[in-house]
């Protein structure tokens, strides 16, 4: 669906309502205009009647007229004005009747339509917000304008259609204005879900979008207090760890070197390796909020990776190009690359692993046995192969967390004898078999 599925559907149901309205006005105006230019039209078989009555007297032009003047009727005299009304104004309804053949006028006056037709008609005309009859034989023609007659006004009814039509706009707007807050949720949703913890959902209303947004602004209260409290209590464990461990190694080295010092030296070590991976769970499940992606030459981040495990220069072959550039976090990403260079060096045969860097993908590969369940097992917490006495189970999963959040995914398959693990942003095709 569209990102505004809500206002596009309001919209269209404000244009459907509109535009249904607007048509059932412009039918009732149609049916209702027709109708009074009907009743009004009715005036002419009064015209037609003093017409018939006038010529069977054989009355003069004048006492036609003021027959007309009777019934607020008038003729038009001015030629011009005769045209101009009948070719440019607008020509209503007409009535067809039969004439005795005798005319009122006794010197035939010129006609605007042809002296062939031989029809007599009556017809209605509107003109300047006026109405006019066009009385029309094959002998003469009349202009009539009726004084008492109006033409169809639309005024009421278009009053009540912009009465209408403001209530309909006035509802949708408000419709819309009830919408905003849901808008506002939408959008504090993804400020809080892109890490944002100080944003607030409070809105004032009772209305079920402000109590569903106001009970959001509660939890996000809560889950902030939980995290709090969960930071403090990770500070103070670390601390109070930490402490006794150092401690305790410094008074290890004291000690003669014996069976029991090595044992107690390993303990120690054990111990502080266990609360570093810890370290890096929590920074796991905070969703690595605090991660500071900078371009860092790859050659210089795996020098640090190198560094952080000790590894000596005999049990790794690097192929990187020292111009390649990587936006990563420095330390976390090393940390990664850390843990796969031990993972290669340990479980090798030969205790070497080879690194190859190119473009958007980092291999490593070394010379053993493959592992003994899938990939995806070994990604999970806590999880390790029965060989890795010594190891928390950690390892993988913490490789596999850094660098999904800096878009890589960890991919691996046994090839020949060799494992290969590489870091990249797509399944690659595979290489030829080394």
């Amino acid at each position: 669906m569209p990102r505004y599925s809500i206002l596009i559907t309001v919209l269209i149901a404000l244009v459907v309502t509109l535009s249904t309205v607007s048509f059932t006005v412009w039918e009732f105006y149609q049916l209702n205009r027709q109708q009074y230019l009907s009743n009004i039209f009715s005036k002419n078989e009064l015209a037609r009647q003093i017409y018939n009555d006038a010529v069977h007297r054989g009355s003069s032009i004048e006492n036609f007229e003021k027959s007309l003047g009777l019934y607020k009727l008038s003729v038009i005299h001015d030629y011009k004005m005769k045209k101009e009304l009948i070719n440019e104004g607008e020509h209503v309804k007409k009535v067809i009747f039969e004439t005795n053949g005798h005319f009122i006028t006794k010197n035939k006056q010129p006609l605007i339509i042809s002296d062939l037709l031989q029809e007599s008609f009556i017809e209605m005309i509107i003109y300047h917000e006026k109405v006019y009859f066009f009385l029309r034989t094959p002998g003469e023609y009349f202009i009539l304008q009726a004084h008492d007659l109006q033409p169809y006004r639309m005024g009421n009814l278009l009053y009540a259609y912009l009465i209408i039509i403001w209530i309909i706009l006035f509802s949708f707007s408000y419709i819309l204005r009830r919408f905003y807050p849901l808008w506002q949720l939408r959008d504090n949703i993804k400020k809080f879900a892109d890490g944002d913890m100080t944003v607030s959902f409070k809105i004032e209303g009772k209305d079920e979008i402000s109590e569903v947004s106001n009970e959001f602004n509660n939890a996000v209260q809560k889950i902030n207090n939980l995290i709090e409290s969960r930071n403090l209590f990770m500070r103070n464990i670390m601390h109070e760890l930490k402490t006794p461990i150092t401690k305790g190694r410094f008074s290890v080295e004291m000690l003669e070197s014996t069976k029991h010092k090595e044992r107690l030296l390993n303990v120690f070590i054990r111990m502080e390796g266990l609360i570093n991976e810890m370290a890096l769970i929590e920074e796991i499940a905070s969703g690595f909020e605090n991660t500071n992606k900078e371009e860092y030459r790859a050659v210089d981040v795996l020098s640090e990776a190198i560094d952080m495990g000790f590894f000596e220069k005999e049990n790794y072959t690097l192929d990187i190009s020292s111009d390649l550039l990587w936006n990563v976090d420095y330390k976390l990403f090393a940390t990664a690359i850390k843990n796969m260079i031990d993972n290669a060096i340990k479980y090798s045969e030969e205790r070497k692993v080879i690194i190859t860097a190119r473009k958007d993908k980092l291999l490593f590969e070394n010379y053993g046995p493959g592992l003994d369940e899938p990939l995806g097992y070994y990604t999970e917490p806590f999880t390790k192969s029965h060989k890795a006495v010594h190891s928390f189970g950690l390892g993988l999963y913490i490789v596999s967390s850094i660098i999904e959040s800096h878009g890589y995914k960890l991919y691996y398959e046994h090839l020949n004898g060799w494992n290969r693990f590489w870091f990249a942003k797509k399944v690659e095709i595979k290489e030829e078999n080394k």
